[in-house]
């Protein structure tokens, strides 16, 4: 059920090209030549919005490639994982959490080695992941 018929109780009017049928007089054939005018320009500013509403979604959005034995942090939500948890106010605490190494990659999803005791499950999507400088070994 469309929303206009939810509100209404009826499908909305069907709206046809001012040029499908004619009519005798030219007052109506006027009106309908501004009403497709008006509907068009309205489908081109809707068309423009709509390009320039994905330009902004998609500035800061940038693709990574993980690869196997990468270091990364990890943005998780303490409040919701206790097991990750380690003052009782986390509100006030880093948002990444880690150096993690890569132990697997599936596209989007990576696998990570995580601690022995924390309780949550290994596999994370990259959004969640943020590289990191690999750490120097001594």
């Amino acid at each position: 059920m469309t929303p206009f018929k939810a509100l209404y109780g009826h499908d909305p009017p069907l709206l046809l090209k001012g040029t499908t049928i004619p009519s005798r007089v030219e007052s109506v054939n006027q009106l309908q030549k501004q009403r497709d005018e008006i509907l068009k320009e309205l489908k081109t500013n809707l068309c423009k919005a709509h390009d320039q509403n994905r330009v902004q979604a998609n500035k800061h959005k940038h693709d990574v490639v993980y690869q196997v034995g990468d270091w990364v942090f990890l943005k998780l939500q303490p409040n919701q994982l206790w097991s990750l948890a380690r003052k009782p106010n986390e509100k006030l605490s880093p948002r990444f959490y880690g150096l993690y190494q890569i132990v697997e990659c599936i596209g989007q999803v990576v696998n990570l080695q995580l601690l022995k005791k924390s309780c949550i499950h290994p596999i994370f999507h990259a959004s969640l992941l943020k590289q990191a400088i690999q750490p120097a070994t001594s």
